[in-house]
């Protein structure tokens, strides 16, 4: 079946603030919704559908982070793990490319139920999850976090818990739409604390975390199905789950399904090999052909 791109107004993200009343915390979120993206990456992929949707999650999440981030080159999403799925990948560039894929055992049982969200840790096993934000000369950044959690929305969770140290609230949530396409949103809060002449975060004031507990509340009223519910846009969403906090939207960021692969690339990657090792991958033609993980776009390239 072939599958059906969503519109483009759902693929991207849109930032938005809370009015907090004059106190020095900013609540910030993003609503990620990146359905179009989602279901032409995983179109090329023949996944089980476990595996596809956990790979629309990750899609998913890996927007709506690189989007609360100042950089200019491609933030990664990668987990890797010794069961039925050893490795999960999303990025996303600083202009808004999203690139994904899963490395899927021959043996996954392809009757495997949807889990809703899907059981990260049932279908990865024992691994890591690392986000990573790399700008060339300009300098790379890795944040890792174990898979211990059921679930990606959690192990997430438990990165900006351990290591960046943010009060964040996630929901993620991915589903096929019948029509051989897929449904994938995030939605996340964090609030961001007021720094001190020493650059030290200040503490919070009970009223501060009265707001930030009633904006958690609020969100958690959002179902999985609403979250990635088609008939209701993004603003028409936060306007629901946070009207009494006076939400306000920013500008939206879109975001395209857009590979990076290129015969000069590969290339590149091509010149690293001796050339015995050359002749022995190419056809009785003298070409290499190499297919991209990503796109599955085949490169044939003359030795």
């Amino acid at each position: 079946m072939t599958a059906t791109i969503a519109s483009e107004v759902q693929n991207g993200v849109l930032p938005f603030l809370m009015n907090t009343g004059g106190n020095r915390t900013a609540l910030r979120g993003r609503l990620a919704r990146v359905d179009g993206i989602a279901s032409s990456i995983l179109a090329r992929h023949d996944y089980p559908l476990a595996a596809a949707e956990l790979s629309a999650e990750s899609i998913a999440l890996a927007a709506c982070l690189s989007s609360t981030m100042d950089f200019e080159g491609i933030f990664t999403l990668q987990a890797s793990g010794n069961a039925s799925i050893s490795t999960l990948f999303a990025d996303v560039t600083s202009a808004g490319a999203v690139r994904a894929y899963a490395q899927v055992a021959e043996d996954f049982d392809r009757e495997q139920s949807l889990g809703a969200p899907a059981a990260l840790i049932k279908l990865m096993g024992t691994g890591y999850l690392a986000f990573t934000v790399d700008q060339g000369e300009n300098g790379r950044y890795q944040g890792i976090v174990p898979i211990e959690e059921p679930d990606l929305n959690a192990v997430a969770m438990r990165y900006f818990y351990n290591s960046e140290q943010l009060d964040t609230a996630l929901l993620l949530a991915a589903k096929p739409d019948g029509d051989g396409g897929w449904h994938a949103a995030a939605l996340m809060l964090q609030r961001i604390p007021e720094t001190g002449g020493n650059n030290e975060p200040q503490p919070f004031t009970d009223e501060e975390d009265d707001i930030w507990h009633t904006a958690c509340t609020l969100m958690a009223t959002c179902t999985r199905d609403e979250l990635i519910d088609p008939n209701i846009s993004p603003e028409e969403l936060l306007r629901r789950l946070f009207q009494e906090l006076n939400v306000a939207v920013l500008p939206f960021k879109m975001m395209q399904d857009e590979c990076r692969c290129s015969p000069d690339r590969v290339e590149r990657m091509l010149d690293g090999l001796e050339q015995a090792e050359k002749i022995d991958l190419a056809d009785d033609d003298n070409k290499i052909t190499v297919s991209c993980e990503f796109c599955k776009k085949e490169h044939h390239i003359n030795i």
